[in-house]
């Protein structure tokens, strides 16, 4: 109810007409969201025409908080908007300079990790800094007739005087992808742990071409992972020795993520779950402890391979069904204590949930003769 006073209200007779322009239809999914936002953002800033953007003391305090925030240094012309009589007097540079701050301070919203919406979080945004090895990442509270809350997670056990670090992006992606995102949607060029030790190992070369050769690598890659356990807080990424490198080669995780994808859609089930597990283990050396991008893909390793029980389980050797069993539940195991760590996040159901009635069923085969 208070964001339909505050802006959907004014917003609403508009919205369906704008939604079906070719201007906002032209845009991509990211700069749509964008300029719903703005649309918005400008009708609670600008209520009664008044654009001064200037902190004052005396005045909206939204205004203030926002007119505070730190501008973009990329110059990019902000989306069409949905207008108002009131939003369609603000001055075009006014609107550049609300957007500018956009850039900085964005975040984006997710509902049991799938991305739905962009946020402003003043306080996020003056108090925690980028790290592409974070030990604190962000989730969002979503509760009827509420705001969104953000909510920080510790992945680990903090050393007093370290500092909060989030990722402002996915740490996964490769090395001159985030660099590149940075420098233009924040202004800086990224100096953690983890951009030094690939900058410094550039160029990364692909997996070897013959498959004895790569499978050799992967199942080294898995004994590596294994034997380190889940113990240390940073990614393991930094022990690896050189001839695991080319699993830090841009083409790799997007490769392997395609396969474990599309042969678990198609019920290919031997590939799903050896992809599947190739996957985990490269999220686990990327990644730092008790990421959650870990637990959700462990999550659908445990379904993928569950699926594999129950299609199976007339029609293949019984010592085969149970590994595929067997695998559920290791997999579902790393996906309880990283999701259970990361705790609930969106709307109801989601993973925990997920989580809870696969232990069940588990639990209910293992019984079986």
């Amino acid at each position: 109810m208070a964001q339909w006073k505050a802006h959907h209200r004014r917003i609403c007779k508009a919205y369906n007409r704008y939604n079906i322009s070719s201007e906002y239809q032209a845009l991509s999914v990211n700069e749509k969201v964008d300029a719903v936002l703005l649309s918005q953002v400008l009708i609670q800033l600008y209520p009664n025409d008044q654009f001064d953007l200037t902190p004052s003391t005396d005045g909206d305090p939204l205004a203030a908080t926002f007119s505070d925030l730190l501008e973009s240094s990329a110059q990019v012309d902000p989306p069409p908007l949905c207008r108002t009589s009131k939003s369609a007097a603000v001055p075009r540079d006014t609107i550049r300079k609300i957007f500018s701050r956009f850039g900085n301070n964005n975040f984006i919203l997710h509902s049991h990790l799938n991305t739905y919406a962009h946020g402003v979080y003043p306080m996020a945004s003056r108090f925690f800094n980028h790290s592409c090895t974070p030990n604190c990442v962000a989730k969002y509270i979503i509760a009827p007739q509420q705001v969104v809350k953000m909510e920080l997670v510790a992945l680990h056990n903090i050393a007093a005087g370290d500092e909060l670090t989030i990722p402002y992006l996915d740490p996964a992606l490769p090395y001159e992808t985030r660099q590149d995102a940075l420098q233009s949607n924040y202004g800086f060029q990224c100096a953690c742990q983890l951009c030094i030790f690939q900058g410094r190992i550039q160029p990364i070369p692909p997996l070897p071409s013959t498959l004895p050769e790569t499978s050799h690598l992967w199942d080294r890659l898995r004994a590596f992972v294994d034997s380190m356990g889940d113990s240390q807080d940073n990614p393991l990424v930094f022990a690896i020795s050189e001839e695991l490198y080319p699993f830090l080669n841009d083409t790799c995780l997007p490769d392997l993520s395609e396969q474990f994808t599309r042969s678990s859609h198609e019920g290919e089930f031997d590939i799903a779950i050896l992809t599947g597990k190739r996957l985990l283990a490269l999220y686990r050396m990327i990644y730092p402890r008790n990421f959650p991008q870990i637990g959700m893909h462990a999550l659908e390793l445990a379904k993928t391979a569950w699926n594999a029980v129950v299609t199976m389980e007339h029609k293949a050797d019984l010592s085969v069904v149970q590994s595929f069993a067997d695998e559920a539940r290791a997999s579902v195991l790393i996906a309880s204590r990283v999701l259970n760590n990361f705790g609930i996040e969106g709307d109801e159901g989601g993973p925990l949930e997920e989580i809870r009635i696969l232990q069940g069923l588990l639990s209910e085969e293992r019984a079986l003769p």
